[in-house]
């Protein structure tokens, strides 16, 4: 008798509309997996530097979100994402290197602003995102929102791929 304990939890924890903190950031990095093309390599892990790499280029995403219903309810405060220098990163998993950084180039902040009984963090359409490169970044540990609506329009899932290939383009003619 054979039991799909990882079917069950995967039902727990995404089968319901509102996704806890602690599972969205991985569902949301899929959701921008999924928007790119080919190119990008899925390269996220307990300790890897960066979300997504580009095959061939080697530009790195990192992949932050944040939602306005929480599974615990609304947020109050203005919501902010972490853009804090690392002290280091674990190139191969194992292998430590001291290097002070945010060990990407670009950024791209998810935000999910629905509130109400339709809001459904699994659902690619209620996200916009904001497609950033790491030198446009301020020198701060956090970013509000409002911040970054200062620096990129938000664009849908649909639009996704496209701003961060335009995006990527001025980095690599650099």
């Amino acid at each position: 008798m054979g039991h799909d304990f990882a079917a069950k939890v995967a039902e727990r924890i995404f089968g319901q509309p509102i996704v806890m903190n602690v599972f969205r950031g991985t569902l949301v990095e899929e959701m921008v997996g999924e928007a790119l093309s080919h190119d990008w390599e899925m390269c996220s892990a307990d300790y890897a530097p960066h979300d997504l790499q580009h095959r061939s280029h080697g530009l790195r995403i990192q992949v932050k979100q944040s939602a306005a219903r929480q599974s615990w309810g609304t947020i109050t405060a203005r919501p902010s994402f972490s853009i804090a220098f690392k002290k280091g990163r674990y190139e191969d998993g194992t292998t430590y290197i001291e290097e002070r950084s945010r060990n990407a180039d670009v950024f791209i902040f998810g935000w999910h602003p629905i509130t109400d009984e339709t809001a459904d963090h699994r659902s690619s359409s209620q996200w916009q995102f904001y497609v950033i490169a790491e030198a446009e970044l301020p020198q701060t540990e956090t970013i509000s929102l409002r911040r970054l609506s200062e620096i990129a329009n938000p664009v849908q899932w649909t639009e996704l791929s496209e701003r961060v290939a335009a995006t990527c383009q001025g980095l690599v003619l650099r």
